[in-house]
């Protein structure tokens, strides 16, 4: 399964713009949650020639490739850049770049280390809008009981508190040895800090800083030098102790001090408009020892996948959803 998208018309490749509200009981298949991991297993399992729904409370595909606009700027707030190691990813990316979703950024922060960073060319969900083209994607659906999307067999990718309250929901969860192990599963939250600037930020070149010497912040990024934005804009990631610990404290409070913290990295630009985003689940910090997991064999199987399975990266999320598809396409087609 190559998990890159076919040719379409122009109307099909941003999704098939149905209404969210038409029921899903004409698909063979629904995947619940169109980030990396929901998006690919959909697509493979449409290429196999399944009649596939994904369906997300959100508003936009992509999950944490997140990119939002600030005034006049362009922001990546979720994940920043992905590299790329397996075979079938690379075969995916490839496609990406020639079709001009998807270019090479840099090859490492601070010293070059021969390992492509990847971006969305328009940020990095436009990535997964490329993932997405010619699937009938309906956002703005929050699942809670599949019982109200009937269908052959289930892909839930959502992080795994919320696929677990929807087995619950649903009263197909788990036998409860398994269920207890999957009810373990933690995440890590992070914080992060968009602002719009009038000049560029004092960031050394290609336009990041990976694990600065600094104790509130992990990564912080140019998205002019990464080519996401025509205007000056920085994402300051906070660690996950810090977002942990703040959590709850009102956005401009949080706001007011985490750029004061980021200050040095602003320079002489003045920060024309800033926003705080919210990533609760923004890495697991158990990984399962395997791509997927079939918590359903029959009827109607049931698959979970997502970056709790292979790692919390893109790359990780891709190989799950692969995997994934082609777990209920066996079950299916048994």
């Amino acid at each position: 399964m190559s998990a890159v998208p076919s040719e379409r018309s122009p109307s099909e490749r941003a999704g098939s713009g149905r209404d969210p509200s038409v029921p899903s009981d004409d698909a063979d298949v629904v995947v619940v949650g169109a980030g990396v991991a929901g998006l690919v297993a959909a697509r493979t399992l449409s290429d196999a020639g399944r009649r596939v729904v994904v369906l997300d409370k959100g508003r936009g595909v992509g999950g944490r490739l997140a990119t939002r606009r600030l005034g006049e700027a362009r922001i990546d707030h979720g994940a920043q850049f992905f590299t790329v190691r397996s075979d079938a990813f690379e075969r995916c990316i490839d496609a990406a770049v020639a079709d001009g979703a998807v270019a090479e950024w840099c090859r490492g922060f601070g010293q070059a280390d021969g390992f492509p960073r990847f971006v969305g060319r328009d940020g990095m969900t436009g990535f997964a809008k490329w993932l997405a083209r010619g699937l009938d994607v309906r956002t703005g659906v929050r699942v809670t009981d599949l019982a109200d999307h009937p269908a052959a067999g289930y892909v839930l990718t959502a992080p795994m508190p919320q696929s677990l309250a929807i087995l619950a929901w649903s009263t197909r969860l788990p036998d409860p040895d398994l269920a207890d192990r999957l009810a373990a599963f933690t995440y890590e939250p992070v914080l992060a800090v968009l602002a719009a600037l009038d000049g560029p930020p004092a960031l050394p070149s290609p336009g990041a800083v990976q694990q600065p010497d600094h104790p509130l912040f992990t990564f912080i990024a140019d998205n002019g030098a990464k080519g996401v934005s025509g205007r000056p804009a920085v994402t300051f990631h906070v660690t996950n102790a810090v977002s942990r610990a703040r959590w709850d404290e009102p956005d401009e409070v949080l706001l007011a001090s985490l750029l004061a913290e980021g200050g040095p990295w602003l320079g002489d630009a003045r920060v024309l408009d800033a926003q705080l985003m919210r990533w609760r689940y923004a890495a697991p910090t158990t990984v399962w020892p395997a791509t997927h997991l079939v918590v359903r064999e029959r009827p109607e199987p049931i698959v979970l996948a997502g970056d709790a399975f292979d790692g919390p990266k893109v790359e990780g999320a891709f190989c799950s959803g692969l995997a994934a598809a082609e777990a209920l396409l066996g079950r299916l087609d048994a």
